[in-house]
């Protein structure tokens, strides 16, 4: 029988897939444009990780090697329960991964989903390596949020520079039973993301920026779940096969249904071609801020006196807001573009360095007419570091 989540109700893939994609195709065909694509199972066959499937005969996605993830049984890692909702999330914890495994090996547990674990950055603390797990793919290799990966080490052995995490680790495992799933929502920061399914298929729902108004209530506030909607909100529907990895454009809203129960590895990241969008949503993020709490304005006006230093207080409060609100404010934005710029982590696979510096530059253009240019000092040695290196 046919259920609204089965692939068998997906038309036809509407984004190419690829057994290869160079660099420089990526870039100018989906980077730039910012829009969809997968690279197909060819690409992870290799990798390590493809030990948490059990081996099978039949024809079909594979079943998840509980036991080849033990080893990992003592990471605590967030566990979101996708049978009882909370506010706009589901109800979550923190439990030992072991914990985890023991429910679903013994049959239990069919709504959690472990979502977030930071199994990359849990090794490198133990003195391993990602390469021990999974290879990132050349094209997606120019990543300004997580460490570079490094193809040949065998240990982690970044420089301080490389490997100030600013903003924390955008490196996940996903795993979980089928009929788990993530609502409807955006990346963080403005970002990309990609998506390797190591055990199992996903069903995406993709929303290009400009056709969310069909995936709203009637307060224009977003949904949790397209399925809820009349033909699902009108989203494109992509079944993710076994092995295939996939692309996620800025900006573009998804939800995503394990079809069986899957495991995968998840990056978000952003780079020089999708810089603007990340600025312009650091200066939406702001704006929210800024309305949310412009009652008490007026308040430091009054207390510091027109003449007085009132626009540096109204500043620093909107930014230590901003920072818990969206994770970063500017500080951390530039102290990000500036390690970059100095440390390009993508080595041939970046964009031409005359490109990625008319992009940087143009931030620091537009960066230069907001306030912040003139209030945030530490912020401002950043940038000019960058526009030093970009001129």
């Amino acid at each position: 029988m046919l259920t609204r989540d089965s692939p068998d109700r997906v038309p036809p893939r509407p984004f190419p897939t690829y057994d290869e994609l160079s660099y420089e195709d990526c870039l100018t065909n989906h980077l730039l444009p910012n829009t969809p694509f997968l690279l197909s199972s060819k690409t992870t066959a290799t990798w390590p990780c493809t030990a948490w499937r059990l081996p099978h005969t039949e024809a079909g996605p594979s079943r998840p090697n509980l036991d080849a993830l033990r080893k990992y049984g003592r990471h605590v890692v967030p566990v979101a329960n996708t049978l009882q909702r909370e506010f706009s999330e589901f109800e979550r914890d923190e439990q030992a991964l072991s914990e985890v495994l023991d429910l679903w090996a013994g049959g239990k547990g069919e709504g959690l989903y472990v979502k977030d674990w930071h199994i990359f950055e849990e090794i490198e603390k133990e003195g391993g390596a990602a390469v021990s797990v999974y290879t990132v793919p050349k094209c997606l290799r120019d990543d300004w949020l997580n460490p570079p990966f490094d193809e040949g080490a065998r240990s982690h052995a970044h420089s301080p520079e490389t490997i100030d995490n600013t903003l924390g680790d955008f490196r996940f495992c996903y795993l979980g039973p089928r009929g788990t799933f993530t609502p409807l929502h955006r990346d963080v920061y403005g970002s990309y993301s990609w998506s390797a399914n190591v055990v199992g298929r996903k069903l995406w729902w993709f929303f290009p920026p400009d056709q969310l108004e069909r995936v709203k209530d009637s307060r224009g506030e977003l949904v949790f779940d397209v399925r809820e909607m009349e033909e699902e909100g009108g989203g494109i529907k992509v079944v993710q096969e076994e092995g295939e990895v996939i692309f996620v454009p800025s900006g573009w809203h998804h939800q995503v249904v394990n079809l069986d129960f899957c495991i995968s590895i998840n990056h978000n990241f952003f780079s020089s071609p999708t810089l603007p969008r990340v600025f312009d949503a650091m200066v939406a993020a702001q704006h929210r801020v800024e309305e949310s709490i412009a009652d008490i304005l007026p308040m430091i006006k009054q207390r510091l006196g027109e003449g007085g230093p009132w626009r540096e207080e109204w500043v620093e409060e909107v930014q230590a807001l901003l920072e818990r609100d969206a994770g970063w404010g500017w500080r951390g934005f530039w102290k990000t573009v500036r390690r970059n710029v100095k440390n390009p982590p993508g080595g041939i696979y970046s964009p031409p360095t005359s490109m990625r510096n008319e992009v940087v530059a143009s931030v620091i253009a537009r960066y230069k007419q907001l306030q912040e240019w003139d209030i945030l000092h530490d912020a401002r040695e950043d940038v000019l570091q960058v526009e030093r290196c970009v001129a």
